[in-house]
């Protein structure tokens, strides 16, 4: 899981729920979750450094029994599901672009959200948006 040699920390998220538990990483332009529902076991670290995550015995049952091994320890736990996300958000920043209202577009959406209120400015706003395409 680690590229290049370089650790990946997850730290839980704070101000969430506590089910599902989320640990986070922010690593360049990646976000990388580690969610855990339902979970049963012992008190997990604040933050995991490199972990890893199995499961063990039968993989056909839930809840199931699951492992994490990491630099902090090894943790055995209950849990109903354990999933990885990974996000790529600068993936998309190129294909968003097109789309990116200029700031005399802005400055006009405003004016024109203003307008709606008045009498009318429900045809300014759809004169506008036909005048774009």
């Amino acid at each position: 899981m680690p590229e290049s040699g370089e650790s990946q920390v997850y730290r839980i998220e704070s101000g969430r729920p506590a089910d599902p538990l989320r640990y986070r990483n922010d690593a360049g332009n990646r976000r990388r979750f580690l969610v855990i529902a339902r979970y049963q076991g012992p008190e997990l670290p604040k933050a995991l450094t490199n972990p890893v995550v199995d499961v063990v015995g039968d993989p056909g049952q839930a809840p199931q029994n699951w492992r994490i091994r990491c630099t902090e320890g090894q943790f055995e736990f209950r849990a109903l599901a354990v999933e990885q996300i990974e996000e790529f958000p600068a993936l998309f920043e190129p294909l968003h672009q097109p789309f990116r209202l200029s700031p005399s577009d802005r400055l006009a959406v405003r004016v024109l959200l203003w307008l709606l209120r008045l009498p009318g400015g429900a045809a300014l706003l759809r004169r506008w948006h036909a005048h774009r395409h």
